[in-house]
């Protein structure tokens, strides 16, 4: 593990929780690459889904994430769970000040299950 993996922040993962579960609109965005790479392999295209397993993933207080610089302003972390049988990594953003979350990406991990 190098030095940028951490377990992720409760009150980070309890307030994208939150956001996610709501789903109202203008507070989540789902990138359109992270929306056609979850249908393909889940074979499921619903967004709620997506919404769904990403806030509880979130939950597990071991949950070990890398923090990424991205183009809008916020917190963001990249991290692997576990869906069904299989292996996903999510990158998500909770924006400041505005508190909007930004998935960018929900694929099978790229390298196993390391986090790069």
């Amino acid at each position: 593990m190098n030095d940028q993996n951490a377990p992720i922040s409760r009150t980070w993962r309890t307030k994208v929780a939150a956001i996610l579960r709501e789903g109202q609109a203008g507070r989540v965005f789902i990138r359109q690459r992270a929306r056609r790479d979850w249908a393909s392999l889940t074979s499921c295209p619903f967004d709620s889904a997506l919404r769904e397993v990403i806030a509880d993933a979130l939950e597990d207080e071991g949950l070990i994430g890398k923090k990424h610089e991205m183009d809008e302003p916020g917190e963001t972390y990249g991290f692997i769970f576990h869906f069904r049988d299989l292996a996903i990594y999510a990158k998500v953003n909770l924006t400041t000040p505005e508190e909007v979350v930004i998935v960018y990406s929900a694929h099978r991990p790229l390298k196993g299950e390391e986090l790069l």
